[in-house]
């Protein structure tokens, strides 16, 4: 049992009240926070989670105190992520020639196309999901959608654990539960999937985290058998404590994919872990197997081409949008894109003025690789000329703060991104099912890059009726 939670405290980052737009709760909503005491919710939380017997559920930092929006601001952040949604799926729709002309390479798209054949094996439908990186900067209002920072698919983190982290604390707090609505991430998700059949497997390294077992408790509800698999393509043993985990050898028979001795293949498979180019390399054959067969794959490896830090540069090309999603509607998004450009070309520019650039190496992930202001000119250093094509820059943007209570900290002040959770099922040129899934919000105060596993904080996000 929790005792004293802050023991473990984080000392404060200031930020400039002047640039970072703050977030309160509404005087409706503090006078209830106030009865329930945060202290107390925040011991009661981190005992459930105990108790859940989900593997490893307390080792990262969670808020019992909920970012919470108005439900008016929901429309806004829908519009735009089904707009940003349809602009990738039309890249992906283009003929290859295309493709290839305008999404400028990286290491691992360059491997994806010519190693792994994606382009030539791709098929019109493409189902799956998404997280974009977003922030909100000032009011959350109808004239001021969220910004989007990156693009993440293909094994991100946060689809289950959004969903229990805001069941348990509505559960503890049943008068919070009747003020806001809040959305089922890992429901939602496993409804897509059940879109592609019944029998599910996911393809794991040598282990899984508690978010896949919120996963597949949420499968059973709707009819979805998922197996989690180890291939053995991959030379390691599953990590004893996963005991869901087997290792099996994924093979293909004739045009479909089949799993150890099981004697019908699965409707739809997925990889359910991130991808660095040295997680390709380790077993390229394994990997065009699974791209060349007829199984479908949900979030398939042709979406690895949209991932890279690079598809912000496409973006904030007013024309390239406007060829793909419309004037109107290019126009509209043009106020979430943040400008970006390579750093190739762009070096002088970066160091006049560092404070107000974010450097990003294009195929980086976790929040690694990412450099903002001072950082900026000693890292530029580092990077070889022939390199500087794998960089993004990106303009600065002021997150909004909240205010934060966890359980392996104290209440303070944080800067915080938006995670918005995209459900879809794109048949070539239209949505057959498209749905904003769920959120969830990073923060921390000790920098400006609010990946959990850089020492932030997971916060659930809610909406205020």
């Amino acid at each position: 049992m929790l005792k004293n939670p802050r023991n473990s405290c984080i000392q404060d980052t200031m930020f400039p009240h002047h640039r970072h737009y703050h977030e309160h709760l509404s005087k409706n909503l503090a006078r209830l926070f106030k009865k329930r005491d945060v202290g107390d919710l925040k011991i009661d939380l981190w005992n459930a989670f105990a108790d859940s017997g989900l593997m490893g559920i307390n080792d990262h930092d969670c808020s019992a105190l909920p970012r919470i929006l108005p439900t008016s601001y929901l429309p806004v952040i829908e519009r735009t992520s089904r707009d940003l949604t349809e602009a990738l799926m039309r890249i992906l729709s283009l003929p290859t020639g295309a493709i290839r002309e305008l999404l400028p390479l990286t290491p691992v798209s360059e491997f994806l196309i010519k190693e792994i054949g994606v382009l030539k094996h791709r098929r019109q439908r493409i189902t799956g999901s998404m997280r974009f990186d977003m922030a909100i900067v000032g009011p959350p209002g109808p004239h001021n959608p969220p910004k989007l920072m990156e693009v993440n698919e293909i094994g991100f983190d946060g689809t289950g654990r959004s969903s229990f982290i805001q069941e348990t604390i509505l559960r503890l707090f049943p008068a919070l539960a009747r003020k806001v609505i809040c959305f089922d991430t890992a429901l939602s998700e496993v409804r897509n999937m059940r879109r592609m059949g019944k029998k599910f497997v996911r393809f794991q390294y040598e282990s899984y985290n508690w978010e896949e077992e919120v996963i597949l408790a949420k499968a059973k509800k709707v009819g979805l058998d998922i197996r989690l698999v180890l291939p053995t393509a991959f030379k390691v043993k599953p990590d004893e404590d996963c005991t869901l985990l087997s290792r099996e050898r994924v093979w293909r028979d004739g045009d479909a994919i089949r799993i150890g001795s099981d004697p019908r293949p699965p409707d739809a498979f997925q990889v359910a872990y991130s991808f660095e180019l040295k997680d390709f390399k380790e077993a390229p054959g394994f990997f065009r197997a699974l791209t060349r067969s007829t199984t479908p794959q949900y979030s398939p490896f042709i979406t690895g081409l949209i991932a890279p830090k690079t598809i912000l540069t496409v973006l904030a090309d007013q024309k390239i949008l406007t060829k793909l999603i419309g004037k109107s509607r290019a126009e509209r998004l043009a106020a979430t894109i943040v400008p970006a450009h390579l750093l190739a070309g762009h070096e002088a520019a970066t160091l006049q003025h560092p404070s107000r650039k974010v450097l990003k190496f294009a195929d980086g992930m976790g929040g690694e690789q990412v450099y903002v202001g001072k950082k900026i000119p000693a890292q530029l250093k580092r990077i070889p000329a022939r390199d500087h094509r794998y960089w993004v820059v990106q303009d600065r943007i002021d997150l909004n703060t909240i205010d934060v209570d966890g359980f392996l900290s104290r209440r303070r002040r944080v800067v915080a991104d938006l995670g918005v959770f995209i459900h879809y099922d794109w048949d070539g040129a239209r949505f057959t099912n498209f749905s904003v899934g769920g959120f969830i919000t990073r923060a921390t105060n000790r920098g400006f890059k609010v990946n959990v596993s850089g020492g932030g904080i997971q916060v659930p996000v809610m909406f205020e009726l």
